[in-house]
């Protein structure tokens, strides 16, 4: 069994960087239908445990809505707080922690990316984002093989520590995990590709006509 950790931010902070272009209730519902096309994916997963890790009820109810687990931190304090919250949940085991704002990662590639190494040697697995400077998706094949340091230059952080140490590392290369969803081009890029699910869904409600020019001045 492996346990998959899907950390999510405090909905009040959510998405800042998309602040020129959608207002914060905008951006909180945007950050609720990703996770909802996130774990409807997980879901479908078998020999998977996810366990959402959150503070905010309506987070919750997405994740009892998609039959994942909740871990309440009761206070948001980080992303990287977030995920160690999570690990203390386990004291054994694989474990791989998700963003919640990749709605276009695919079944097969999380499969890639969570797949049991048949070796007896310990290993890490990274997934960047689509710069190759921050991690999308990480496996360890045991939970307490390293500590949560995701941040902007986490993929390279993630291979340094791992040599430091001698464990094996795997790199993921895949379109969906990699794109992360915190700029108006990330959003531009996604509404080039979504045609379907929750994200889409609410974009199409959200009744605004993203046009290329709209989303560059909201990045200026």
């Amino acid at each position: 069994m492996i346990n998959i950790i899907v950390p999510i931010k405090d909905l009040a902070q959510a998405k800042q960087r998309l602040g020129g272009i959608l207002n914060r209730e905008q951006r909180a519902g945007l950050v609720l239908a990703m996770l909802e096309d996130l774990l409807w994916t997980l879901s479908s997963l078998e020999s998977c445990t996810v366990w959402v890790v959150a503070s905010n009820p309506q987070v919750f109810h997405v994740a009892q809505m998609c039959g994942a687990q909740i871990i309440n931190e009761g206070k948001s304090q980080g992303y990287n707080q977030a995920v160690a919250f999570g690990f203390k949940r386990f004291t054994s085991g694989p474990v791989a922690v998700i963003p919640g704002d990749v709605p276009l990662a695919s079944a097969e590639e999380i499969l890639q990316l969570i797949r049991l190494n048949k070796g007896q040697h310990e290993l890490i697995r990274i997934a960047p984002d689509r710069e190759k400077k921050g991690t999308n998706g990480l496996f360890l094949s045991r939970v307490t093989l390293m500590e949560p340091c995701f941040g902007a230059h986490s993929f390279t952080g993630y291979q340094g520590t791992a040599k430091a140490k001698g464990i094996n590392v795997e790199k993921i290369s895949s379109a969906g995990l990699g794109l992360d969803i915190d700029t108006p081009a990330d959003l531009e890029q996604l509404i080039s590709q979504t045609h379907q699910g929750a994200t889409h869904q609410f974009l199409q409600q959200l009744g605004q006509h993203f046009e290329p020019q709209l989303l560059k001045q909201g990045a200026a």
